[in-house]
């Protein structure tokens, strides 16, 4: 890929933006992720995450389940439009 990204990571990624993680006070929690993952796909999602953790697009919430949001939007939304993700690209203003 050329961001450097699998398929998984991708996936993950895409999760976060359409649930609209951008912020600290709206993170995914770490256990239904693990469950929706392993739906679709059968391996481990932690090498993923860690990926996705130390190339910073996203972070981690630590509270009692550990929760993930987006990081930095720009870098995500280049990367997943770049691989065919319905992203938007700027800000969305009502007509």
């Amino acid at each position: 890929m050329s961001c450097g990204l699998g398929e998984k990571e991708l996936w993950i990624l895409n999760l976060l933006y359409t649930n609209r993680n951008f912020t600290q006070s709206s993170g995914y929690n770490s256990k239904k992720l693990e469950r929706i993952y392993s739906r679709k796909f059968s391996n481990n999602i932690k090498p993923h995450t860690q990926v996705l953790l130390n190339e910073g697009y996203i972070s981690q919430i630590r509270k009692k389940d550990i929760k993930y949001y987006i990081l930095d939007k720009k870098k995500t939304s280049i990367a997943l439009g770049s691989h065919g993700y319905n992203v938007t690209m700027g800000r969305e203003r009502p007509v």
